[in-house]
């Protein structure tokens, strides 16, 4: 199987599902397998999950994923604490939950693919004018390692959302159980632009580099201001 990663596409071996029943064994560790096998057979406990692993443009990174737990014996336990213990890919995971999320909610998944495409539809249809002012700070966001800051940009996507787009269209985002993978696409789609936009327009990308510059010159006064204070 192949992921994507920020390289590129790597390879993951899988060996969940079909696959694994050919085997005729478990290839996770028995608290992992539990977990699957809950999500498997109570899918609707999972939904807000299964949805958000499959919109969410990088499900590890969702704010869900970090905090989804489960029960395993009498202990209430951190799935993605359990994912590193045990040295489990978490791509090898997510592929699992999304296959059960296709099975489970199908017709879900269509309306919120349509949900997101009336949300960049409507997005783009304000032109650069309106737009142009939310963009600058997707840009700004730092990217260490390659990876998207989806926290940060969905928190802006929000605000840009309630602030933009019509309300109705808002508030069926805001209600839907894949809300934070709608947020985290919209955060990626202005930074998108954003990078486009600095492309290709001089006055735009001359505007970035002062607020880098003023975003620097922040951060080195706050660096300066720590260093006075600490003993």
């Amino acid at each position: 199987m192949y992921v994507r990663t920020p390289a590129g596409f790597g390879s993951v071996p899988l060996l969940y599902g079909s696959f694994a029943g050919m085997l005729g064994k478990n290839v996770f560790p028995p608290n992992i397998q539990e977990f699957l096998n809950q999500v498997r057979k109570r899918p609707q406990n999972f939904k807000k999950l299964l949805l958000t692993v499959t919109l969410h443009p990088d499900p590890g990174q969702s704010v869900i994923w970090g905090r989804q737990t489960y029960t395993f014996g009498k202990q209430t336990r951190y799935l993605m604490d359990d994912l590193l213990m045990s040295d489990q890919p978490s791509e090898v995971i997510i592929a699992g939950l999304k296959r059960i999320s296709d099975a489970s909610f199908k017709q879900q998944i269509k309306d919120e693919s349509n949900l997101q495409i009336q949300m960049i539809n409507a997005t783009g249809s304000l032109g650069k004018a309106l737009l142009q002012p939310f963009l600058y700070d997707p840009l700004l966001l730092p990217a260490p390692g390659g990876f998207l800051p989806y926290v940060e940009l969905s928190r802006l996507a929000r605000h840009f959302a309630q602030s933009m787009l019509p309300k109705d269209l808002v508030q069926r985002i805001v209600n839907s159980d894949a809300s934070e993978a709608h947020f985290a696409y919209l955060g990626s789609f202005l930074r998108s632009r954003a990078e486009t936009l600095q492309n290709k327009d001089p006055h735009f990308k001359k505007l970035v580099e002062i607020a880098r510059k003023w975003q620097r010159e922040r951060e080195q006064r706050r660096k300066q201001q720590g260093r006075k204070k600490a003993p």
